[in-house]
């Protein structure tokens, strides 16, 4: 009796219901139903139907990404319907954290979270891109807009004169670059550690920020294959006005007068032509992208398994970007005890670079602009000679300049980088008892980077690039890291829970190069542009680099009554990149929070769903510091005469510093969040402070020390600080949705010490002239330079006023008289007068995302800006300086000085009084704040009852536009600009200096994202 009773109690029945949306009544496809407690699970179908199996008194567990979850008593007599409600509340959700997950509600530090429907379908190469506008405290800035190019990402402000990059953390693999190796639209969720308090747990590489990314994952389920495809063009979005024909003669003409030279003969004006050099430059680009996927899984294991091909053309010609992803991401339970998964991305890009930023100058430089000798060459050169070759030197070189044809310099640029990487790691779980955890991880991000560009000779009137040249290099990246966690969660009294993770990482980093360089091809074509094919110079060389990190970290998170949070970081460090003796460092980060709604006080106040209080406290550690800077260095040099015989000898090329650490940063934050009408409304405020110690400068060495370069030292500060502030409101009206998110953050940063207090200066923007220096009490890379007072308009002002040197006439540029030798105004204009004028730091961002949607349609605009930063528009120098036969702007042709009151902005034009006139000053310094309307987004999602009987689950199409309209002030071509070629030495000691760089396009793309 006793087993007929057993068996009947575990006998189940079937159970069939649709789920649909509570509002629009649609059809909701892969939702998931399991029965509470047990091991099975079912998902709707194409036509939201589920069928399961259950006991009798079962209980329904429905939940769906986007909606709240249900939970059903099962209805074995008809077949269900079920309705679930678009989720208004975030509390719940997961977020990513350090080696783990938290609930989003019981977060005390500042964490950020961006998810993929948030940036979906964005037309951009890079996934740090993406982050752009979307989290407050974060500040993406293109380098240029050039296909490929780098990306600057700063999370609370430049921490440091060194590296500013912040941590990726893809999948559990720490890498510093391996963000770009992955397609976005892989992209589930991205969570961005800001404060010390989150970001202590990894310790020396956390001081300027954490960035975990997580990868999309297979879902139990049927199969489902997933179309997403966009292809559009690319467009020049503003242009410098620059002067045509007709007012360069004038212009020149009028310089020449007040000069005393030849003007441009009347007889050669007619004939002459009128080119857009701007527009012959940069030319509509095509932009595609193609994703495809294929998910599912059963009950134990889930898998996806994903390819992209990304391909973007620049609006220069030769420029280009092209990726190729595949990926695979498979999770099984082999048991109760043990899970296993693997997560690889095999990645492939090809990048050909044109001159982008800078003039050329220092070694190293990829090469000048091609739009900075767009807007050099003059309208009445052309482009093309009558055999169809590029004009080079033009006819009457000394009316018309002899710069380089832009068209020709980009047609002959060949630079090439292909880059084959791995991305990955493969893990273990065991859960040997209730609520342990223990995982072993291996990661690794292995990359090739093959460089290979020929300098071809070309010119009919001079020969550039004589000889022609073919340089060439192979580079090999292996890091791997092995991380072992052990997480355990206790739960006391019903009231005390405990979240315990301990362990232990090991990370390695090999490096090696090899490259060579030959000159003198007989034949220029690519089927022999190799090494061995160079009759001339030869040179090779190559290295080898190591580091390695060993570390033990542990966090324990506590809650009380889901009332008191608490959670406390601890992490230590040893690097091989310090000295054996002294290579160890702790790192700690803690901080609580009060769950001020959950109060008695406040519990009936029915609008409040949140009001939380959060302070967090802790130390980071930056290791970016030379592989060998502890140890003193010697290299074979060249030959040296002893004993009447030539030999080859060693000398020391740096010079270690043993004491060397890495810089530590001690960072607070106190914030708030607030949630009402059921977290409708969302708002949240941060306060931070972070002073980074132990700065590393570069000492000051005696010339008696000769070529040697001496390891940095520790010997200054950086203090950040600012607020952050993120509003969101989400609500409906019958079938129509709406969405705002919003955040805001300032920033003000100050340098608080140097060695000896000696500022730096940076930023070349002519021969020995810097625009920036950096110095106590002020912002890493601030501009330094003379202060433009107005335009002498009479000569009893030019008498009267400080004196600026020989030659100074009514038109000509007045400076402000500032300092002399002594510290007080001496009546004279030089380098003494030179003060703090600006910084390229804006005081505040921020970021608007606007989503709506109504019975299928949907429209969505994000803007984006920044504000309170300066520019120095170097280019201005060259085409508003007027110094020789270089085209000008259409204002300097129509608008400098011609007579007393006529302005006091532009000064005459001259070539003589340009040495005057174009020196560094505030003159052609701008604001570089802007407004951006960044995308707008329309589309629309098909009805289910159309497409089904296509086997299509799901289909949205959709239009795009990037980069609408920008609003501001700045004269230049594209505000959005980050460290120039010239100054990549000086790194953010030189940012927001604008040699003409090549700028971001507007694109205009049409996609479609389908499930089948």
């Amino acid at each position: 009796m006793c087993c007929l009773a057993l068996r009947s109690q575990a006998q189940t029945k079937p159970v069939t219901g649709r789920i649909i949306d509570s509002q629009t009544k649609e059809n909701i496809i892969g939702a998931t139903v399991q029965v509470k407690g047990g091991t099975g699970g079912a998902t709707t179908d194409v036509n939201g139907i589920f069928r399961i199996n259950a006991p009798d008194g079962a209980i329904l567990d429905i939940k769906y990404v986007g909606y709240d979850p249900v939970s059903i008593p099962a209805d074995f007599s008809k077949e269900m319907t079920i309705n679930l409600v678009a989720s208004t509340t975030s509390l719940n959700d997961v977020v990513v954290v350090g080696y783990g997950t938290q609930r989003k509600v019981d977060l005390t530090g500042a964490v950020a979270v961006v998810k993929s429907s948030d940036i979906a379908n964005l037309p951009v190469g890079g996934a740090d891109q993406i982050l752009q506008g979307k989290a407050a405290g974060v500040a993406v800035t293109q380098q240029t807009g050039a296909p490929g190019d780098a990306i600057s990402v700063r999370i609370r402000g430049i921490g440091t004169i060194g590296d500013n990059n912040p941590l990726y953390v893809i999948d559990g693999v720490p890498t510093p670059n391996g963000i770009n190796q992955i397609s976005p639209n892989d992209i589930e969720s991205i969570s961005v550690l800001k404060d010390a308090a989150s970001a202590a747990i990894y310790g020396a590489r956390a001081a300027s920020g954490v960035v975990l990314v997580t990868t999309k994952k297979g879902k139990t389920g049927t199969p489902k294959i997933n179309v997403n495809a966009y292809t559009g063009v690319q467009t020049s979005q503003h242009l410098v006005k620059m002067a045509n024909t007709q007012q360069y003669v004038v212009a020149y003409n009028t310089a020449a007068a007040n000069d005393g030279r030849a003007a441009i003969p009347a007889n050669i004006i007619g004939a002459l032509p009128d080119v857009d050099w701007q527009r012959e430059v940069l030319k509509p680009a095509p932009i595609t992208n193609a994703q495809v996927s294929l998910s599912g899984g059963g009950e134990n294991t889930t898998y996806i398994v994903s390819a992209n091909y990304f391909k973007q053309n620049g609006l220069i010609k030769n420029s280009s970007f092209d990726r190729l992803n595949l990926r695979t991401a498979i999770n099984s339970n082999i048991s109760k005890i043990f899970t296993v998964g693997v997560n690889m991305n095999l990645g492939y890009s090809k990048n050909r670079q044109v001159g982008t930023s800078g003039d050329g100058f220092g070694d190293g430089n990829p090469g000048a602009s091609v739009l900075r000798y767009a807007l050099f060459r003059t309208p009445a050169t052309p482009v093309y000679n009558a055999n169809g070759q590029f004009v080079d030197i033009p006819t009457n070189p000394e009316f018309f300049g002899d710069g380089l044809n832009p068209v020709g310099f980009a047609d002959n640029y060949d630079r090439n980088f292909n880059t084959y990487s791995l991305l990955g790691n493969v893990y273990l779980e065991i859960n040997p008892i209730k609520n342990l955890k223990i995982r072993t991880d291996f990661g690794t991000n292995f990359r090739i980077v093959d460089y290979k560009q020929f300098f071809a000779t070309w010119g009919i009137d001079r020969f550039l690039n004589s000889p022609n040249s073919l340089a060439q290099s192979n580079n090999n990246y292996f890091d791997y890291n092995w991380t072992n966690t052990a997480t355990y969660n206790l739960t006391l009294a019903k009231k005390h829970v405990f979240t315990f993770l301990a362990g232990t990482e090991i990370i390695k980093s090999n490096s090696t190069s090899l490259g060579g360089s030959r000159t003198n091809y007989p034949n220029q074509s690519s089927e022999f542009q190799y090494l061995g094919n160079g009759l001339g110079i030869q040179q090779n060389g190559g290295g080898q680099t190591h580091w390695a990190l060993s570390s033990l970290f542990a966090r324990v998170n506590y809650t009380f009554s889901d009332k008191y949070l608490a959670a406390f970081n601890v992490r230590r460090d040893g690097s091989s990149r310090l000295d054996p003796s002294d290579r160890y460092g702790n790192f700690y980060g803690g901080s609580v929070g009060w769950r001020i709604d959950r109060e008695e006080f406040l519990k009936n106040v029915k609008p409040i769903s949140l009001l939380k209080l959060r302070a967090g406290l802790g130390s980071l550690g930056n290791q970016s510091i030379g592989d060998y800077d502890y140890a003193t260095l010697v290299r074979q040099v060249n030959f040296y005469p002893f004993n009447g015989a030539s030999n080859q000898g060693n000398s020391i090329v740096l010079l270690g510093n043993p004491m060397v650490k890495w810089e530590t940063q001690t960072q607070a934050d106190i914030g708030l969040d607030l949630g009402l009408f059921n977290n409708k409304l969302s708002f949240s405020a941060d306060y931070y402070r972070k002073n980074t110690k132990g700065l590393l400068l570069p000492p000051q060495l005696p010339t008696s020390a000769g070529g040697v370069s001496s390891a940095n030292v520790n010997s200054g500060g950086v203090r950040n600080e600012g607020f952050e502030f993120e509003l969101s409101y989400r609500g409906s009206m019958n079938k129509f949705k709406y969405e705002v998110l919003g955040n805001f953050a300032t920033i003000k940063n100050r340098v608080t010490s140097l060695a000896g207090g000696s500022p730096l200066v940076g930023g070349r923007i002519d021969n020995n002239y810097y625009a920036t220096q950096t110095g106590v009490g002020q912002p890493i890379g601030s501009f330094f330079l003379l202060q433009q007072e107005g335009i002498f308009q009479n000569a009893q002002q030019v008498f009267t006023h400080a004196y600026q040197g020989p030659g100074i006439q009514p038109g000509d540029v007045m400076f402000k008289d500032i300092s002399g030798p002594n510290g007080v105004p001496d009546g004279i204009i030089d380098f003494n007068d030179r003060s703090y004028v600006g910084s390229p730091i804006p005081k505040f961002t921020y970021g608007l995302t606007t989503n709506f949607s109504y019975s299928g349609f949907d429209v969505s605009l994000f803007f984006q800006g920044v504000n309170g930063n300066k520019i120095y528009n170097q280019i201005n120098t060259d085409i508003e300086g007027f110094y020789r036969a270089f085209n000008i702007t259409e204002r300097i042709a129509t608008q400098s000085w011609t007579g007393e009151g006529s302005t006091n902005e532009f000064p005459r034009l001259s070539w003589n009084g340009a040495v005057n006139n174009k020196q560094p000053s505030t003159r052609f310094l701008e604001s570089g704040s802007y407004l951006r309307l960044k995308n707008v987004q329309a589309g629309y999602t098909f009805n289910s009852k159309l497409i089904n009987r296509f086997k299509i689950s799901n289909m949205r199409v959709f239009a795009s536009v990037q980069n609408v309209f920008t609003v501001t002030k700045y004269t230049g071509i594209d505000p959005e600009i980050a460290v120039n070629n010239n100054s990549l030495g000086d790194g953010v000691r030189a940012v927001g200096i604008d040699f003409g760089t090549y700028p971001s396009a507007r694109t205009i793309t049409f996609g479609i994202n389908a499930n089948f």
